[in-house]
C-alpha cells in the first residue's frame, strides 16, 4: 500500500477535513486549519503551504503505515531531509496516519496503542472568553454544559500573556459565582490561559483554594518555567500547563524546571498521538498525572481521546468543548454518533481507526 495523495476540504465549521489517500482505497483523515469566519484571518495557508512544499513529496509514495518513519523525518528530519516542521504541523498528519492504520488492521486506534484502560471518558465543559463575559454570562454558560448532563468542568479567562494582571478581582468573582452554583462538590478548574504574574498566580490560587478548585491551568506565560516552580512550589491545588508546547522534551523541562502538578499536552501542538503517547508514559516515568487538552468536537478530539483511553493515568476528565469546531449538529453530522457525548461522558466505539463514520454528502454540504 502507498500513499497516493494528500488532499484538505475546507469546511463551514472552520476547520479543514484532511484525507491521507492510498492506492488501496483506504483513507487517514484529521483536521486542519480552515477557513475561519469567526476570527478572521485564521485560515490553512500556512498548513496548505507546508503541504505542497515539503509534506506531499516527502510522503506521497511512501507506505503509510510506516508511522513512527515518517514522524520522526518531519519532526526531526531524516537523512538529507531536515524538515523539523512545527509541531502542529506534523500533528495532522500523525492523526490521519493513526486513523489510516486502524482502518487498515481493522482495529481501533486505542487497541493499537496497547489496548484501553477505559473507553468510557469523563468529560470536563471547558467554556472560555471570561475576560470579555460578566461573571453571570460565564454561569450562563456553564449551565449550557450542566444542563446537557456534565458533572465536570471548567472556565477559561483567556487573558494571554499581554493581558498580565488585568482584572483578577473580577476572575475570582468569576470562578466565585460559578462554584456556588456547582454547590455538590463537581469538578471545577480554572485556566488563567498564561495571564497572571507569579504573586498575583499564587494570591489567586489561595483565594481559589478557599472556595474549592480542582486544578489551576496556566497560570503564567508558557516559557516561565522558573515562575511556574515558584507557583506550584506555593500551592497545595494542582498546577496544570503544556497546551502551547512541542514535543517530549518540552514537556521533561515542564517537569525538571517547573515542577509542574499535571501534564496537559494538546494532540496537535505537542506532535501528533505518535508524541502524545511518549509524553504520557514521561508522566508515568515521573508519576504525574495527565490531562489533555483537546477544546474541540470532532476527528481531532476523537485522537486525542483514544491516545489518553491507551494510558494508564488516564483518571481525570477531558477537555471537551464546541467553541473551536463549529455548532455541534453540523459536527455529528459530519462525523457520526461517535463524537457526541452522552451526558458528558465520551463512549469509545470499538470501530477500525477513530470510529468516524464520514458522511460525504454532509461534507459536500458544508465544505466552502
Amino acid at each position: 500500500m502507498k500513499i497516493t495523495d494528500i488532499t484538505t476540504t475546507p469546511l463551514v465549521t472552520g476547520k479543514s477535513l484532511v484525507r491521507i489517500q492510498t492506492d488501496a482505497g483506504v483513507e487517514g483523515w484529521a483536521e486542519g486549519p480552515g477557513v475561519n469566519k469567526v476570527v478572521p484571518g485564521r485560515n490553512g495557508s500556512v498548513f496548505e503551504a507546508y503541504l505542497e512544499s515539503i509534506i506531499k513529496p516527502a510522503l506521497i509514495g511512501e507506505d503509510p503505515l510506516q508511522i513512527d518513519r515518517h514522524w520522526e523525518m518531519l519532526a526531526l528530519g531524516k537523512d538529507d531531509r531536515l524538515f523539523k516542521l512545527p509541531a502542529n504541523v506534523v500533528g495532522i498528519i500523525d492523526v490521519a496516519l493513526w486513523d489510516l492504520l486502524g482502518k487498515e488492521t481493522g482495529k481501533p486506534v486505542y487497541t493499537l496503542m496497547g489496548g484501553a484502560t477505559r473507553t468510557d471518558i469523563e468529560l470536563y465543559w471547558s467554556t472560555g472568553s471570561g475576560w470579555k463575559f460578566t461573571p453571570q454570562e460565564m454561569l450562563d454558560i456553564v449551565k449550557v454544559g450542566y444542563d446537557m448532563g456534565f458533572k465536570a468542568f471548567k472556565i477559561r479567562m483567556d487573558w494571554k500573556g499581554w493581558r498580565q494582571d488585568s482584572n483578577p478581582t473580577k476572575d475570582y468573582e468569576m470562578f466565585k459565582l460559578v462554584r456556588e452554583f456547582l454547590s455538590d462538590g463537581q469538578y471545577l478548574g480554572f485556566d488563567a490561559n498564561n495571564g497572571y504574574s507569579v504573586s498575583t498566580a499564587i494570591q489567586q490560587g489561595r483565594k481559589f483554594e478557599e472556595l474549592g478548585i480542582d486544578h489551576f491551568e496556566e497560570p503564567l506565560p508558557n516559557w516561565d518555567l522558573a515562575g511556574l516552580k515558584q507557583v506550584s512550589d506555593a500551592l497545595d491545588v494542582a498546577v496544570s500547563a503544556g497546551e502551547q508546547d512541542p514535543y517530549r522534551w518540552w514537556f521533561d523541562n515542564l517537569i525538571r524546571i517547573g515542577n509542574i502538578d499535571i501534564l496537559q499536552p494538546d494532540i496537535l501542538s505537542a506532535g501528533g498521538p505518535s508524541e502524545v503517547k511518549r509524553i504520557y508514559e514521561l508522566a508515568l516515568t515521573w508519576n504525574k498525572p495527565v490531562m489533555p487538552h483537546s477544546p474541540q468536537a470532532g476527528i481531532n478530539s476523537m485522537a486525542s481521546l483514544h491516545t489518553y483511553a491507551a494510558t494508564l493515568n488516564a483518571t481525570r476528565p477531558h477537555e471537551f468543548s464546541t467553541e473551536f469546531s463549529g455548532p455541534l449538529d453540523d459536527v455529528h453530522e459530519l462525523y457520526g454518533d461517535v463524537v457526541i457525548p452522552d451526558k458528558g461522558v465520551m463512549h469509545l466505539a470499538d470501530r477500525p481507526g477513530l470510529g468516524i463514520e464520514l458522511n460525504e454528502n454532509a461534507v459536500a454540504k458544508l465544505s466552502i
